[in-house]
């Protein structure tokens, strides 16, 4: 050969094939992957808020022990969805674990962005989750739902508890309500009992909800609603939330927005809280991230005063709305392998405790049930059983779109611009619209 310089040399062709071989290898051993993105670098995006805290502080201990360097995508929960959604259908191979709110996993499942896990616990002499993952919460990672494909594995456990206060109970000599009847009966007493006695001297209300317009709206109605017998959809996946009983739910719910702070019509998660901890209204429907508050004397003014136990029923038993994160492996994801094993450390019970210890209700059974816990969180028990009991919202890909759409009546009912007929009846017919579209 010539060089640039004028000069001529040779080199045998196996010292290049050598050469370029042991630079292969070279590479592989540094972590490196082709394309040239290095297998010590992953990628993930979270949530901005408690649950997002703790996988970003599990991801800084897990490069402090491997060396394996996480970046951590933040976006707030208003955006994390749509942020996730673009880059996924792009395929741009952005992130190798995303977060995920379980409504979700439904449209991202639905468009194949995801990848099977099964394999990849396979690799590492798995066929499946463990049994310690508690099942509703692992139901909510398969397509189709339960019994399908896993796609993700569940991080945060959360579900719906009833916040009541327990000394009004006892002191009007109201028993822990079993039904939404014993709520009302509860809520109606209080209400008319209690013209003083909270802070300021104000009025303590018998109930607060959030009604605003979306998610907070329906997220207050659903357990009502499915203990009143309403279904989103029949037999035939046609929309049924203007049957007799779902009309029934609702109107049990303007019953209950009488003794309800004014205003509640646009309230939404603060606003509810806000309440609850000065000690200004007596019950609620309320996600576990708010139990910690009415023990810190910085917030509450109901300390050692709020009791959490399960969600009352009525023609059905009570039950729980679910609302678990998921963390997921994008199919597009460069490194899989090693996401796989982040995934698989971080939801294992010695980091899930710890990321309970952060402030986030476990997947885990061994975890609901660990003595430390306990006695740090006395309402496990209660959170344990509600999870395990729970529902999920309609595992559909257009739920986002439906739940806007439902809460606009639902507020729209709630703040007295339509009867609860009116409000189902229109509601019913603009899902039906949404179904259409999506076909």
């Amino acid at each position: 050969m010539k060089s640039e310089s004028g000069l001529n040399f040779s080199i045998p062709v196996v010292s290049i094939v050598t050469t370029v071989a042991l630079l292969g290898l070279t590479l592989l051993a540094a972590g490196c992957e082709p394309g040239g993105r290095s297998a010590k670098s992953l990628t993930l995006a979270i949530n901005s808020g408690v649950e997002g805290d703790a996988l970003k502080q599990a991801a800084r201990d897990y490069e402090a022990q491997t060396g394996v360097h996480i970046n951590i995508a933040e976006f707030p929960y208003a955006n994390l969805f749509e942020k996730e959604l673009i880059d996924l259908n792009a395929h741009t191979g952005a992130y190798d674990l995303i977060m995920l709110d379980d409504p979700w996993f439904p449209k991202f499942a639905s468009l194949n962005v995801l990848t099977d896990l099964t394999p990849l616990l396979q690799k590492r002499g798995q066929n499946g989750p463990d049994d310690d993952f508690v099942a509703t919460s692992v139901a909510l990672c398969r397509n189709p739902f339960q019994t399908g494909t896993l796609y993700a594995l569940p991080y945060v456990g959360n579900s719906q508890l009833f916040f009541y206060r327990k000394d009004l109970f006892q002191k009007h000599g109201l028993k822990e309500p079993a039904t939404w009847d014993d709520v009302l009966t509860a809520a109606r007493t209080i209400s008319e009992q209690e013209t003083s006695g909270a802070p300021a001297g104000g009025k303590v209300y018998g109930y607060v909800m959030r009604a605003a317009q979306g998610n907070a709206a329906v997220a207050d109605f659903m357990p009502i609603f499915w203990a009143f017998g309403g279904e989103m959809f029949d037999v035939n996946g046609q929309p049924s939330v203007n049957s007799p009983e779902g009309i029934a739910a609702l109107r049990f719910m303007l019953a209950l927005g009488k003794y309800s702070p004014p205003g509640y019509a646009s309230f939404n998660a603060d606003e509810v809280g806000a309440h609850l901890l000065q000690g200004t209204a007596a019950m609620s429907i309320n996600w576990p991230a708010w139990i910690s508050s009415f023990s810190d004397p910085a917030k509450s003014k109901v300390i050692g005063r709020m009791e959490f136990g399960q969600l009352p029923g009525a023609k059905n038993p009570g039950r729980a709305e679910i609302g678990n994160w998921l963390i997921a492996i994008p199919r597009e994801a460069k490194n899989a392998d090693a996401a796989m094993d982040f995934l698989i450390w971080a939801s294992s019970a010695e980091q899930m405790k710890r990321s309970a210890l952060r402030g986030n209700p476990p997947t885990r059974k061994s975890v609901f049930t660990d003595p430390e816990l306990i006695a740090r969180f006395p309402s496990y028990r209660a959170q344990l059983s509600s999870l395990e009991s729970s529902r999920p919202r309609p595992r559909t890909p257009l739920w986002n779109e439906i739940e806007n759409a439902f809460g606009i009546y639902l507020s729209k009912a709630n703040s007295g611009e339509l009867s609860a007929e009116d409000a189902m009846n229109q509601a019913n017919a603009e899902i039906r619209k949404i179904v259409e579209r999506g076909k």
